[in-house]
């Protein structure tokens, strides 16, 4: 047993990067806790924020995973005060946070909850919000770091950020950090993302930005690495001399509910296939890294995306759609031009599938089928890789252009399992994928 003098030196010990005193010991998830910092979220009344970020915050102060003194800034048009925000905050938690609610953590968290009310456009809010976050830094101890988070519009990143930079809200002091988180879609067209990368970057370094794709967040497209380089029965067969084809599906059963503001002027395509399903094939198809750094494992994702290549015929390779009104879980449904803040000659899809091939070696004449949607059939988000038929003097009783091919489904939603169907009688033998 410790003395009680080494007690005494462990209840003093400074919180650091490697220690906090109130993170759960039995969580290795994150190796490391942050530092004294404080977050400015801009769009906290939306419905990201609402059921994923604000829950998010929660969840990392419950794990132990954020310094004592962090303090948390909304940001909005809304003519809120603190604690009426605090209040919001607390209906989001307790509605979506994934980690069960304990009091005590949540009034730890909520003394560093403050709110700004004003427009993306008001330099007066931006001025308030200068005043609101040197305050925190005297009274919190948050010690001059701080995180935007744009939760916002795509149309509204480049200003915002401008006006960071006009607020002084940019500039980091000595031994401090200024940062940048900025959602999908990141421009509409390789034009305006450069304009927009040359906009950002021009305000904060580009260490400091960080482009977000949420769906790369869940453990189970994490472990889609694992599955491929550290399981020594999938690499072998992985390539064309095995795989017929690959299947990447974000299927969604509901329609675009509030969202109509934002999606109508985006699409499926632009949604979903262009960041969280490339995001997927990218995965799939890449090369083993050097290393599991964040460098390494763009630098191979780099090579995929660089080697696909649009089939010739693309009104044969690819399709486009939308939902109709009619009847979903014993439910009456709108069609998407019915739906609240739509515009017809937008002629908008909520759904699209593409052909794409990857012009390596490993997987030279195997087509990946992406293909994306909203109310269909059921909610699956999963990888198939498919495999080519067995020889034909395997005589099963049904002939062979009616066999079932073998699949290995990886799921890519929380708490699904990897499976393998195998012909014909799709017997499944399930793992979990787990790191």
């Amino acid at each position: 047993m410790a003395s009680t003098g080494d007690q005494n030196a462990s209840v003093g010990t400074a919180v650091t990067a490697e220690n906090n005193p109130l993170r759960v010991a039995a969580d290795k998830r994150l190796p490391r806790i942050a530092g004294p910092c404080s977050m400015v979220m801009f769009g906290v009344t939306g419905d990201l924020a609402q059921k994923k970020l604000l829950p998010a915050i929660y969840d990392l102060a419950n794990r132990g995973l954020l310094p004592p003194g962090f303090s948390f800034v909304g940001f909005a048009r809304r003519d809120w005060t603190d604690a009426k925000f605090a209040e919001v905050f607390y209906d989001a938690v307790k509605a979506h946070a994934r980690t069960p609610f304990r009091e005590d953590v949540w009034e730890s968290l909520a003394q560093g909850i403050r709110f700004v009310s004003g427009a993306f456009d008001d330099a007066d809010a931006f001025t308030d919000l200068a005043t609101t976050v040197q305050k925190l830094d005297m009274e919190r101890g948050t010690g001059g770091n701080t995180a935007f988070y744009l939760s916002i519009p795509p149309d509204w990143f480049a200003p915002v950020t401008e006006r960071l930079q006009a607020a002084g809200l940019s500039d980091a002091e000595s031994d401090t950090w200024r940062r940048v988180i900025i959602e999908k879609p990141f421009g509409d067209n390789l034009e305006s993302a450069q304009q927009l990368n040359a906009i950002v970057e021009g305000v904060f370094p580009p260490d400091s930005v960080f482009r977000i794709d949420h769906y790369l967040g869940k453990e189970t497209v994490q472990n889609l690495l694992a599955l491929r380089f550290a399981n020594q029965l999938f690499e072998p067969i992985w390539n064309a001399n095995f795989v017929d084809h690959v299947q990447i599906t974000m299927a969604e059963d509901i329609g675009i509910g509030g969202r109509a503001g934002y999606y109508d002027d985006v699409g499926a395509a632009k949604d979903v296939i262009q960041n969280h399903l490339l995001q997927l094939l990218a995965l799939t198809a890449m090369e083993e890294p050097i290393a599991f750094s964040a460098s390494a494992v763009r630098a191979e994702k780099e090579k995929v995306l660089a080697s696909v290549r649009l089939p010739e015929d693309l009104n044969a390779s690819t399709s486009r759609g939308r939902y109709t009104g009619g009847w979903q879980g014993g439910e009456e449904v709108r069609g998407y031009l019915d739906e609240d803040g739509v515009q017809a000659e937008k002629n908008t899809e909520t759904y699209a599938a593409i052909t794409l091939n990857v012009n390596t070696r490993r997987w030279a004449g195997v087509p990946f089928y992406l293909r994306t949607g909203k109310r269909l059939g059921k909610r699956v988000s999963e990888i198939a890789v498919v495999f080519k038929r067995a020889p034909a003097y395997l005589s099963p009783p049904v002939p062979p252009k009616n066999w079932a091919r073998m699949r290995l489904l990886f799921g890519c939603s929380p708490m699904k399992a990897s499976r393998c169907v195998s012909a014909p009688r799709c017997r499944e033998v399930r793992w979990m994928c787990g790191m």
